[in-house]
């Protein structure tokens, strides 16, 4: 398997820096593959890979604002010298093909980020001094993909004085909120994330609504029933128990489904 490498430099080739309705469906970016160009299409990425959300999808799953996940994702211009010129910060997640949509494993990197700056305020400036810190260290690309025992917790926790400018007590408060946030991820025996739990109501991790590359195409899904279809027929004037037994899940299950997908009215 040969190493794939995208040519459409950090936008995408249209003048706002995204992609046609029509590159889009197709799925299809041009890539060099060991030197040699090609097209690749989606569907030859990992599901994990695959550009699967919108911002405003992607910002509701992790419960975080639009705004907010556009500058991880995007990175945003600020006023310098007094606001006489713009520098540009750039983003601190990679998506498919530089393109306008998530991965999985874009999910997976915001909602460490997501730790870091909405519970603790940390400024973009020390996040990205930690994370370029993290791949010298780690010696790994991507190191938000990684949990806490695999290197995340020794540079964002123990390291987190020198990095993030957190006091002592900081670092063990960050601990606890990477740690309740990284619960959110279940991950397979090498380590890496395969299913994403995420925030519903009041509950920072939901006990059933799932995100799973693999089934579903990576919608929201309870047992591998997408949670807007469960809504839609709730909408329409079915009982939780009638789609509780039609589905064989628990009225639990769909109970939460329809709140989760309630949310996003």
């Amino acid at each position: 398997m040969g190493l794939w490498l995208w040519e459409g430099g950090s936008k995408g080739p249209f003048p706002d820096g995204g992609y046609s309705e029509r590159a889009r469906l197709e799925g299809v970016g041009r890539v060099r593959r060991n030197g040699d160009s090609a097209v690749l299409g989606v569907l030859e990425l990992p599901p994990r890979e695959r550009p699967l959300y919108t911002l405003r999808q992607a910002a509701r799953y992790l419960g975080v604002p639009e705004a907010t996940l556009r500058t991880w994702v995007r990175g945003r211009g600020y006023p310098v010298e007094g606001g006489r010129r713009q520098e540009w910060s750039p983003p601190l997640i990679q998506t498919p093909f530089s393109g306008p949509l998530l991965s999985f494993n874009n999910l997976v990197e915001a909602n460490v980020l997501a730790a870091l700056r909405h519970e603790h305020r940390i400024s973009m400036q020390r996040v990205r001094r930690a994370v370029e810190a993290a791949r010298a260290l780690l010696g790994v690309e991507r190191p938000l993909l990684l949990d806490l025992q695999a290197g995340l917790g020794e540079i964002f926790v123990e390291r987190g004085g020198e990095l993030l400018s957190l006091t002592r007590s900081g670092q063990l408060a960050l601990r606890d909120i990477l740690e309740s946030y990284l619960r959110r991820v279940d991950r397979d025996e090498s380590g890496m994330p395969v299913r994403f739990w995420p925030p519903v109501g009041e509950k920072t991790k939901a006990d059933w609504v799932a995100l799973d590359a693999r089934v579903a195409f990576g919608a929201p899904a309870v047992g591998g029933v997408e949670t807007r279809v469960l809504a839609w027929r709730y909408d329409a004037g079915e009982e939780l128990n009638e789609l509780a037994e039609d589905y064989g899940l628990p009225p639990e299950a769909v109970r939460e489904a329809v709140v989760f997908e309630g949310m996003a009215a």
